[in-house]
């Protein structure tokens, strides 16, 4: 709207109008201007200022009021305090516009005094809340500052003085000029002033009871003497209230020593349109008032006279064309103020606040900047031009639209704001604002059920961002309803959970448990009490604790060690919490009391598909005799969730389950834990007793969960009632190695088996083994029945689909169907098809059956056969070859001539995860599958290692009515081996792993099952495998008999059923008696009994005679080998030469020994090797920890922590180090293995350098993520050791680690009060490192900054500086730094490193223009010194 000034006039000189003749001069920004006229375009011309026509051309004489086009950057502005908090200030300025002010931006003294009190002295330390009140007047240096992401303009206010007063000068301060100074010292007689102009040192003489100033606040002041010298004047100066700044002197002729704030004489010389114009000075400079800015808000400008005088307030000066603007209401209140004037003036009235309404608001006149109203009667008010224009779109006619706004018309209007300068309301009179019912957070209360609707996704926080009415919401990611399609624009039914009044916002949540009705929601503390139970949602899990998050950001805790089961959270899960106890605002949950025990079967309803699994629900009657309103018992509904993993043993089949559950159907589930559920586990559970404590004994073989696993321990999670502790179980002990090299991948909610070895009733423990031959008795037969209950499964998903009438579940494995060819998949190249008749269908030729085949036109038809069906992506996997189609037949019984077979050569077609798919090579059969698996506990796939897709093999079938079979290899391996896997042939001791077989009872149990006609060589060949797979044989109790050669289970006794709770009638039950069909999870032996006693007294006489039997052909058979040996060396009689040539052979023999002992490279692989390492050695703790961690990965604990002791007594005490590291290891293996973690810690601190071990704990807990514990040590080491620096980096980089960032700079604050002056440096810099590191560079920035501020001769903090800001991509903030850091007067050996790194900077980052730039400004610089030098 205005152009640009070719050239302005200087401050001082006087103005006058501008000649009608200079058609080209143009005063900018706020001031009458003149141009030749233009056609306006039509939107720009829509309510602009009115002009007048003179002799055709347009002269406009504006008083307009500032805005953000005409704020210069830079440029003093007066404001005034609207909103105080205790780290910013709200300040409302000229024109409606609002600025804030920092901490770091009110004065030099008071950024030092927050410093110290981050540093612990708040001795002189006051918020801003107390140095500022509302309706103070404040003046400063208006900043832009651009937001983030948004592109819009926000300001800021420097009140520093030295930013203010900074081109101010001392000799040109007279008595009387009035400024604003902070308190830089309170002295006894006085206060030392900081001014902020150059060369001034200002005091302000007041005695010591009437001080009342605080160091760093700001104060009018006033100067009543000045001394000046030549480099340096001193001022003395009296403070002066706000409403006393009057200039005296009207011979000012400089604009820059009137202040914004001071009160001048203003004399009327013209009225305007939109104001007044004058001047002030005695008429040295125009100046200019607008209407808005008059003594009363209701004043109009024909009640000023001219000519004539009135004390005006300075806004603010143009900088360019220093004109000057005013505001006559020199009584500036606040809000408030004027709200309880407004009450005392006339109590009947009701003051106005933000967001009410006003029935009949009169128009007084079209105003500058919009429709003026009265309000009440009393009270001014605007409506924007702004608003206006927002409701229109394209063309309009403004006379139209302003017609509506005659003089004394009445509007209905909303109050949007009061502003404090003009003192009016500022309104709107939208129908859609006014009618609005939610218009800002007051009409918004916590647990309110509201409506909000979507307006754009906010990817910080995943969720979306809403409003409710005009109100803003946030709908963050854990509260966001499951299954629900979310899209901009829709209207969701949400309940308020948080309304926040700093951020002006609202958190909601759609989720089904927060929009039940009766539900409780916790919204404030004092409705906390202990025993009830609210809703809240989980935000946070770790391994020692919940967070639970209430309404109003209420905050719980959940401490797993208050539960009595071992429970799985998850984050976003809502369910109901129990206030366990309360102190103030600490609260301590615990879950409701425990509705369904271990192994408990219930019915439950989906309510949700969840990433994570099911969500369930289950009704049930309530605890209490209560009655609903029709008389029927009331019922109670829990939630709990069914993890995926839980939903099937076989991992391909879990998506299959999901989509056969949909939401709002019924199944049943086992209850695993408080909120948990197994559809898995429904077979085991209703056909076993469920185990407890109490029940549990050696040698049972019993479900089990893997809660956790590395790559050296598993944690399992055992189904025994009241036992809730994580046994322990080495990786290495899980593997038989009969599959070389094979990986033993484990994930949480795995199933294993486990056998129990030890009981210890007194610790409550039990110790358990996972290895395959102590849970498997090695009969195929089970594998076949594993098989068969994947077969059925798949078959269940079939039958659900086919009522669901999925396309999918017409097609069955070995069908001939027609497919249509699509192509083929770029990425995993195999080849798509779609069924003919069924487009919705597909077909998949997998690339490894393609082969090297051209693949066909697309769209051509072929003939396939049905090789397997992927029901979770509705996929058929597909062979075209004729000889595949030929040979397959659908499924059918197995015939009786295949009945336990071995031998048949068939072809892979298809390895999937838990099954392959063969095909016999003769003949005309359905298809044949192989487990991947013999068990659930072979976890090395041995019985599939052979098994590789397309190549042949030769197959036994195990089954007698299926067409199930394993390798040939695996069958032979298997067939013979006869034990019982729930048998012991000794007790166990507490905490032992096994008692293994010796090797001649393997030997005489594999010879027992291998064929005779074999040669010798192949026999032992044989052992060598099948002795991996050799059982251990322990004592157990009878649980099986057999009759005549079969196997009769005993009849289970039921465990303890309830009768309560009952939904429709149906009981839910515990443990039943099982089905004839169901499944045990003992396996059974081939027709021996389930039992190996020793004999003893109450079993003398049934001592089992083949066992003796086998001992004594041991025996006999040891002897024989004896005599022969012994006979043939008789026999053979060695010539010298033969002697010569053997003593030569074992020389040789014991030289290679020598030489692989003496290869410090060799792999040591025996305890001989390590013994001999660390006697060489012993003053080399690597050896002793190589040493040690063989022995960890043998599980043989006890002898590594006697090792480590032996370790610690051995290595010299002149190796500190040595024994640090070792005391380390000592530490580490008893948090992981033992519970005497607490004295072994008392020791080592005895021996060794307490901080140095406290240190080497905080690593070690930090690997072993125990947070509990870690934050007591260092609540511990920052008590003892707050003098050392090494220990305040250590517990930052922990406190992120525990996820308390929001912590770590009062943690600065306490390092700089305990440290010394001389290590605050080196602390700051450090915490700055730290900060950048885990992505804070604001703050890194901020602490760095504060550092070469105040030491700007640190070149290696300035290197620091630098490095961090490329590191994080700030290459402009690094520029600046650099820039920043050549300006100062440093030594050329220290500007020359400076000058390298912005060389260094520029040539990588920048371009060949900056790189010359900054070689240049090294050139100036050595000239420069040069000629300073001289």
């Amino acid at each position: 709207m205005v152009p640009n000034e070719k050239s302005f006039p200087r401050g001082g000189t006087l103005h006058t109008e501008a000649k009608a003749a200079d058609i080209s001069s143009n005063i900018v920004f706020g001031a009458s201007q003149k141009k030749v006229k233009k056609a306006p375009k039509v939107k720009d011309n829509f309510l602009s200022e009115e002009t007048e026509e003179q002799n055709g051309q347009l002269e406009a004489f504006s008083a307009e009021t500032l805005n953000m086009d005409t704020l210069q950057e830079d440029m003093l502005v007066m404001g005034v305090v609207k909103e105080t908090t205790a780290t910013a200030l709200q300040i409302s300025l000229p024109g409606r516009m609002f600025a804030r002010t920092l901490v770091a931006d009110i004065s030099e003294a008071y950024t030092r005094v927050a410093k110290a009190a981050m540093g612990g002295d708040t001795s002189e330390y006051h918020d801003l809340s107390e140095l500022f009140q509302a309706g103070r007047i404040v003046y400063g240096k208006a900043i832009k500052t651009e937001k983030l992401g948004t592109g819009r303009i926000s300001l800021l206010l420097s009140l520093k003085p030295a930013d203010v007063h900074g081109n101010l000068h001392h000799k040109s301060i007279k008595k009387g000029f009035i400024f604003s100074g902070a308190v830089a010292e309170i002295q006894e007689h006085g206060y030392v002033i900081e001014s902020g102009v150059q060369g001034l040192q200002a005091f302000v003489p007041c005695e010591e009871p009437a001080q009342k100033l605080h160091v760093g606040q700001l104060a009018f002041l006033k100067v009543k003497s000045v001394h000046h010298d030549t480099h340096q004047s001193t001022c003395s100066c009296v403070q002066v209230e706000q409403d006393q700044l009057r200039i005296k002197s009207q011979n000012e002729t400089n604009l820059d020593y009137i202040l914004p704030g001071s009160i001048v004489k203003f004399k009327v010389a013209k009225h305007l349109k939109d104001g007044l114009k004058g001047s002030i000075m005695n008429e040295s400079f125009s100046a200019y008032i607008n209407e808005h800015h008059l003594t009363n808000a209701l004043d109009t400008l024909d009640a000023y006279e001219l000519n004539e005088d009135y004390n005006a307030r300075v806004l603010y000066v143009m900088p360019l064309t220093k004109l000057v603007y005013l505001t006559l209401n020199l009584d500036i209140k606040s809000g408030v103020a004027a709200e309880k004037d407004q009450d005392e003036e006339e109590q009947e009235e009701e003051p106005l606040k933000v967001g009410s309404v006003v029935e009949k608001a009169k128009v007084l006149r079209l105003g500058s900047g919009g429709v003026v109203l009265l309000l009440n009667k009393k009270l001014k008010g605007i409506i924007s031009y702004g608003s206006i224009r927002a409701n229109f779109k394209g063309n309009y006619d403004k006379d139209e639209v302003l017609s509506k706004y005659g003089r004394k018309t009445k509007h209905k209007v909303r109050i949007l704001g009061y502003d404090i300068i003009e003192s009016l309301y500022y309104c709107s009179d939208d129908p859609n604002v006014v009618s609005e019912k939610l218009y800002c957070l007051e009409d918004i209360n916590a647990g309110d059920l509201v409506t909000a609707k979507i307006f754009k996704k906010d990817d910080k926080i995943k969720g979306w961002s809403v409003r409710i009415g005009k109100v803003n919401g946030i709908l963050e990611q854990f509260y966001l309803a499951p299954n629900v399609r979310y899209d901009v624009g829709q209207s969701l039914k949400c309940r308020v959970l948080e309304v926040n009044a700093e951020r002006k916002i609202c958190y909601v949540s759609n989720r089904s448990e927060y929009l039940g009705k009766g539900i409780k929601l916790l919204t404030d503390y004092a409705s906390a009490h202990v025993g009830n139970v609210y809703v809240g949602t989980v935000v946070r899990c770790e391994d020692n604790y919940v967070l639970v998050k209430f309404g109003n950001g209420i905050k719980g805790v959940l401490h797993r060690q208050n539960l009595k089961e071992n429970n799985s959270f998850f984050e976003g899960q809502t369910t109901k919490f129990r206030i366990l106890t309360r102190n103030k605002d600490q609260i301590t949950l615990t879950l409701p009391e425990d509705k369904f025990q271990l192994g408990e079967i219930c019915p439950v309803e989906i309510t949700n598909a969840l990433d994570a699994g099911l969500e369930v629900k289950i009704t049930y009657a309530a605890d209490d005799d209560e009655e609903d309103e029709d008389g029927n018992p009331k019922l109670e509904e829990f939630m709990g969730l069914i993890p995926l993993r839980l939903l099937s043993d076989h991992l391909e089949l879990l998506h299959a389950q999901m989509r056969v559950h949909p939401a709002g159907s019924y199944t049943e589930a086992a209850c695993i834990m408080q909120n948990i559920f197994s559809l898995r586990d429904v077979p085991y559970f209703s056909g076993q007793v469920t185990k407890d404590w109490q029940s549990v004994q050696v040698g049972d073989i019993i479900r089990s969960y893997v809660k956790h696993a590395t790559e050296q321990v598993v944690d399992l999670m055992v189904c025994v009632r009241n036992y809730n502790k994580p046994v322990k179980v080495h990786v290495k002990m899980l593997r038989l190695n009969a599959v070389k090299n094979a990986p033993v991948e484990l994930v949480p909610e795995q199933l294993l088996l486990v056998k129990v070895l030890s009981k210890e009733v007194e610790t409550k423990t039990l110790t358990v083994s996972a290895k395959l031959t102590d849970v498997w008795s090695g009969d195929l037969s089970d594998t076949a029945k594993l098989v068969e209950g994947y077969l059925n499964e798949v078959a269940q998903i079939k039958t659900a689909l086919e009522e669901a009438s999925a396309p999918i579940a017409k097609y069955s494995v070995g069908e001939k169907i027609n497919v249509v060819f699509k192509g083929i998949d770029a990425t995993s190249h195999d080849w798509v098809y779609t069924v003919e008749g069924n487009a919705k269908v597909s077909a998949l030729l997998l690339s490894s059956l393609a082969g090297t085949a051209k693949a066909p036109e697309t769209g051509s038809k072929h003939e396939a056969v049905i090789l397997w069906i992927d029901y979770s992506s509705d996929v058929l996997l597909i062979s075209n070859k004729k000889l595949d189609i030929a040979h397959i037949s659908p499924s059918g019984e197995l015939s009786t001539n295949l009945i336990g077979k071995a031998g048949m050569k068939a072809k892979v077609l298809l390895k999937l995860e838990s099954v392959a798919v063969c095909s016999l090579k003769k003949g005309t059969n359905p298809l044949v599958i192989c487990p991947i698996r013999l068990h659930a506990n072979d976890l090395e796939n041995s019985g599939s290692a052979e098994l590789r897709q397309g190549d042949f093999c030769n197959i036994a079938f195990i089954h007698d009515k299926l067409h199930i079979a394993v390798p040939e290899t695996v069958w032979r391996l298997w067939r013979g081996v006869k034990r019982t896997a729930g048998t012991e042939a000794a007790p166990v001791k507490a905490k032992k792993a096994k008692v293994e077989e010796s090797p001649k009872q393997k030997k005489a149990t594999i010879e027992e099952t291998s064929a005779k006609k074999k040669t010798k060589s192949k026999v032992k060949a044989e052992t060598k495998t099948e002795a991996k797979a050799t059982p251990t044989k322990r004592k157990a109790e009878v649980v099986e008999t057999i009759t005549n050669g079969q196997k009769k289970t005993q009849p289970l006794t039921n465990g303890v059923v309830k009768e309560k709770p009952k939904q429709n009638g149906k009981l839910f039950f515990e443990d039943k008696t099982p089905a004839k069909d169901a499944k045990s999870e003992t396996p059974k032996t081939n027709g021996t009994e389930g039992k190996s006693r020793l004999p003893g007294v109450s079993s003398f006489w049934e001592e089992d005679v083949n066992q003796s039997k086998e001992a004594s052909s041991d025996d006999d058979e040891e002897l024989n080998e004896a005599e022969t040996q012994k006979n043939a060396a008789k026999k053979k009689r060695l010539s010298a030469k033969e002697k010569a040539k053997a003593e030569v052979k074992e020389e040789q023999r014991l030289r290679e020994i020598e030489e692989r002992n003496a290869d410090p490279k060799a792999r040591l692989e025996t305890i001989d090797q390590y013994e001999r390492l660390v006697i060489a050695q012993p003053n080399n703790s690597i050896s002793w920890l190589k040493y040690i961690a063989f022995l960890l990965s043998n599980t043989e604990i006890e002898k590594a922590r006697d090792l480590a002791r032996r370790a610690i007594s051995t290595i010299s005490f002149r190796e500190t180090q040595e024994l640090r590291n070792m005391w380390s290891a000592l530490l580490n293996m008893e948090l992981v293995y033992s519970n005497n973690f607490d004295d072994v810690l008392k020791e080592a601190l005895n021996c060794n350098d307490p901080l140095e071990i406290y240190i080497s704990v905080v690593d070690i807990l930090k690997r072993n993520k125990k947070k509990d514990r870690l934050s007591t040590v260092l609540t511990t080491i920052l008590n003892k050791f707050k003098t050392e620096l090494r220990v305040w980096p250590v517990a930052a980089e922990a406190y992120f680690w525990l996820g308390k960032s929001d912590q770590v700079h009062n943690l600065l604050q306490r390092a700089l009060r305990g440290l010394p002056n001389q290590e605050h440096i080196p602390c700051i810099v450090s915490f700055a490192k730290l900060y950048a590191k885990h992505d804070n560079n604001d703050m890194a920035q901020t602490l760095l900054d504060d550092v070469v501020t105040s030491y700007p001769k640190r070149i290696d903090i300035w290197s620091v500086y630098v490095d961090m800001l490329i590191k994080a991509g700030l290459i402009d903030s690094a520029r600046n730094v650099l820039e920043r850091a050549v300006l100062q007067k440093l030594k050329p050996n220290k500007m020359q490193v400076i000058y390298k790194k912005y060389l260094q900077l520029e040539e990588n980052h920048g371009t060949d223009a900056t790189v010359a730039k900054v070689k240049q400004q090294a050139e100036q610089w050595v000239k420069n010194y040069a000629k300073a030098v001289k």
